[in-house]
């Protein structure tokens, strides 16, 4: 086949479309499909280099293949990985550099898109984006070098492409059918056959994983066997016009994908992700189609050719810069700056460390050398050294976790006392009272840091689990709608199932507390209905999900309490997950939610409304004191304090 400098010039389009999706502008929902056009041209090129090779000595080296794609891709990622600890290490905040501890071995193991999954990280976490989040593409493509050609010596050992075609079709069908099986029914815990990702989101799983990405790597790979239109004499004298329309075609329809498309939507796994890949697909066997001249001529131009040769270190290099500038929001003068200093260190490594790796620079030199210098020995002793002290000194890091410490003590003794004779005889003596009672915490972020904040000594009297979701209401899919413009989430990618998250927290609970507020003061964006706070419509909608989710616990025999909703007075804070939305600042429209979380409760014998302190709406200096709660929303220790202290007579006293 030879060099097809087209090929360049396609990944240049690719990658330039998945870093404007970085860089978070709302007119680029879909750049991420940039990435399925590289997986259809690596399983292309690399399929087409193993039956060359195949072909022509009568077998493949695997070990000379696998040293040629170590050459290629690990100088690049291990400069990389090492810069970013270093810096890390000396300017880092306390969540980057906890983030990277337990990033770093999964992206130097090529699995970091594993570790998303079963960590059940979703891909739009809140917080601060993790620094090697874009790495789970590499780890596919890295997985798929390993595998694929076992595999393909395999089948070729029976000198049988036909079967290998039929084969790979079935790999594709079946890919096919598991990202449906996988998506049907929307975002909800994997469960069933794949029983080993209990709790793994469906859209992280089918959006990181290997076998359901592997769909692009497997077509190309199946059209390497029967597409090598060079070794026709008469394709060199077919008319070009219907194939450099068939581009354009393809490229308009690729554009609309990048813009227009929804990581989260239904329909994204089970059709369109197919539909890109076989768009991608063409666009690949027109460009090393020999009459192809205008599309030879477009993609091939110099610019093109030149980012398409370097996209692997731009990829390696842009996000982890553009998160440490800020530069993921939509930006433009963030984006420009950070796509100016990614585009200019990536020029350096394609330089002075790919180019010369991959040709045998590196390695004739240091052949050359009479003895190791003891500089460069030296040098990489301390760098390892320093390496290493960083990373086991790094502790785990959870933004909602902090404060003062502070002893609980319970203010107003339970009531327990034997029945006496003015009880009438139906009633039933209350249940003894064991403790510490045993309480689970549901709902969103604000029920995370009322649970992992515990003051000293509540022990005693609480025995508190956390079965919170962080982003999560009551919606599973959706998204909230803010007057500050700049502001969007998704229920979709990070709730998913939350009704059953809770179901299973709610086992063995003598209570459990719901905890909600943060998401459910806002207009909410679902499907193509805007559903405005305080409606009808709105309140219906929220009771109705809401009783759902006490529905799915109540069969726990738990008893369940709802938290009345705090006022808030949300801030600017460091590591906060989403800015300070004006929504959460009216008390009237907590008061409203109030009011819907007690006639909820009251309409159910399982389930208390229980108010909560008054300072949070009556005393500014408390309400406001960061101490209390770091970013006006969710609370440290003194003020997860102020709420057990407040609460705690009451939920002794639930369900006994």
């Amino acid at each position: 086949m030879g060099y097809q400098p087209g090929l360049d010039g396609l990944r240049a389009l690719s990658v330039v479309a998945v870093i404007l999706y970085h860089g978070g502008f709302s007119w680029m929902h879909g750049g991420f499909f940039g990435v399925e056009v590289f997986f259809v041209v690596s399983g292309y090129l690399i399929t087409m280099l193993l039956i060359e090779e195949q072909e022509k000595n009568g077998g493949v080296s695997l070990s000379q293949f696998w040293i040629r794609r170590a050459r290629r891709l690990f100088p690049a990622l291990f400069t990389m990985l090492a810069a970013i600890a270093a810096w890390t290490a000396v300017f880092g905040t306390a969540e980057q550099t906890s983030q990277l501890r337990n990033d770093l071995p999964w992206s130097i193991l090529y699995v970091n898109n594993w570790a998303q999954i079963v960590g059940d990280v979703p891909y739009f976490q809140p917080g601060d984006p993790p620094l090697l989040r874009h790495l789970w593409s590499l780890a596919v493509e890295e997985q798929w070098y390993v595998v694929w050609p076992l595999v393909f010596t395999f089948f070729l050992a029976g000198k049988r492409p036909d079967r290998v075609v039929k084969w790979l079709a079935v790999a594709i069908v079946a890919v096919m059918a598991l990202t449906w099986w996988v998506q049907r029914g929307g975002p909800a815990p994997i469960d069933g056959p794949i029983g080993f990702l209990d709790g793994a989101d469906r859209v992280n799983f089918n959006y990181l994983s290997t076998f359901t990405r592997a769909g692009g790597l497997l077509l190309g790979a199946t059209a390497a066997f029967v597409w090598r239109p060079w070794r026709s004499e008469a394709a060199f004298h077919a008319p070009s016009r219907g194939l450099d329309i068939a581009t354009g075609v393809g490229l308009g329809l690729l554009t609309c994908c990048f813009i227009a498309a929804d990581l989260t939507a239904g329909y994204m796994y089970p059709w369109l992700l197919v539909f890109v890949s076989v768009v991608s697909l063409v666009l690949v066997l027109i460009v090393v189609h020999p009459a192809s001249a205008g599309t030879r001529f477009l993609l091939s131009q110099p610019v093109l050719v030149e980012i398409g040769k370097r996209s692997y270190g731009w990829y390696l290099w842009h996000w982890p810069i553009f998160v440490l500038m800020g530069a993921t929001h939509g930006s433009w003068p963030r984006f420009l700056l950070a796509f100016a200093l990614s585009i200019g260190i990536a020029e350096v490594s394609y330089r002075y460390i790919e180019e010369p790796v991959r040709r045998g620079d590196l390695e004739r030199w240091w052949r050359s050398r009479q003895s190791v210098p003891v500089a460069v020995l030296g040098g990489v002793s301390v760098f390892l050294l320093a390496l290493g002290g960083f990373y086991w000194q790094v502790d785990d890091y959870d933004v909602a976790a902090g404060g003062d410490d502070v002893e609980f003590q319970l203010v107003t003794e339970p009531v327990v006392t034997a029945p006496v004779a003015s009880v009438p005889a139906t009633t039933a003596p209350l249940a003894p009272l064991v403790l510490p009672r045993a309480v689970t915490i549901v709902g969103d972020s604000q029920a995370h840091s009322l649970a992992i904040n515990l003051p000293s000594g509540i022990e005693d009297t609480f025995d508190i689990t956390d079965s919170s979701l962080d982003g999560c209401s009551v919606y599973d899919h959706g998204s909230v709608l803010s007057s500050r413009t700049s502001f969007s989430n998704s229920f979709a990618s990070l709730c998913p199932n939350w009704s059953a998250h809770w179901a299973d927290g709610a086992q063995g609970a003598d209570v459990v507390l719901v905890v909600l507020g943060a998401w459910d003061v806002f207009d909410l964006q679902q499907d193509s209905s805007t559903f405005t706070f305080g409606t009808p419509e709105w309140d219906a909608l929220f009771t109705s999900n809401l009783t759902s989710g006490l529905d799915a616990m109540a069969p726990s025999g738990a008893h369940m309490a709802l938290l009345e909703a705090a006022c808030m007075r949300p801030v600017e804070a460091e590591g906060a997950g989403v800015p300070p939305l004006p929504e959460r600042g009216d008390d009237t429209r907590v008061a409203h939610v109030n009011e819907l979380l007690r006639s909820v409760a009251d309409g159910r014998a399982d389930t208390t409304f229980v108010e909560g302190p008054d300072e949070w709406c009556a005393d500014e200096t408390i309400a406001t004191d960061l101490g209390y709660r770091w970013d006006g929303v969710h609370v440290y220790k003194p003020g997860a304090n102020l709420i057990y202290e407040t609460i705690a007579p009451t939920l002794l006293e639930l369900g006994r």
